[in-house]
């Protein structure tokens, strides 16, 4: 429809909350999320610093719908689908970012490989734009699997051009941190290079030899 026809966003001046006027308008947009991202490709492209969404994971248990129809584990085309239908919207995600913005996208270990795949693509944002997965914690107890517990899902990052992003790091706890030697990176703090103790036992010990020659014992 979008080939032919150009969506428009309609107010609803019932739903309206203004708390402040001198403050900066915040919009909500109901809708198709294809829709929503062509739009916003009228009126806001390249000056949108971060993106983060949160798209179907395409579990096969009707989280995903594709041409009207949900998409079932027993789809032989079911990863090429999910790969269609991100790859549009992804498209004009990034025409949305500033060179200095990021955009993160969180998933499963269902898609997160196919995912990198195609976020590594020179055509959308290529691998020399790649950030980092960042693992996170979803739940305590286990679950998803009989053979393996899972407890985390995946972060990918990812910048418009690498070459102009930059993060301003704060220090948490600056207090810890001192430069001493003037370092032009800015404060650090020396650490163990020791691994902690786990449940499942000592790691084995290793050495390193420093460039005096001493040796420390990890």
């Amino acid at each position: 429809m979008c080939k032919k026809k150009l969506p428009v966003l309609k107010e609803v001046k019932n739903k309206e909350i203004i708390t402040d006027k001198d403050k900066p308008v915040n919009l909500l947009i109901e809708g198709d999320n294809y829709h929503a991202l062509l739009i916003l490709n009228y009126t806001h492209a390249k000056k949108v610093d971060v993106i983060y969404i949160d798209p179907p994971y395409n579990t096969g248990n009707k989280d995903f719908i594709f041409n009207d129809y949900y998409v079932d584990r027993e789809d032989s085309y079911r990863h090429s689908k999910w790969l269609a239908f991100m790859e549009k919207r992804l498209k004009l995600a990034k025409n949305l970012l500033k060179d200095t913005g990021v955009i993160f996208i969180s998933i499963d270990d269902n898609e997160v490989a196919q995912l990198k795949l195609l976020m590594d693509n020179p055509d959308l944002f290529g691998e020399n734009n790649f950030l980092s997965i960042i693992k996170w914690r979803r739940k305590i107890t286990g679950g998803g699997s009989n053979i393996f517990n899972q407890k985390t899902e995946y972060i990918l990052s990812y910048t418009r051009n690498k070459n102009r992003f930059n993060i301003n790091k704060e220090l948490t706890r600056p207090e810890a941190y001192s430069n001493p030697d003037n370092d032009s990176r800015g404060p650090w703090q020396s650490v163990t290079i020791k691994a902690s103790v786990t449940q499942a036992g000592n790691r084995k010990p290793y050495t390193i030899i420093t460039p005096t020659g001493k040796k420390i014992i990890g």
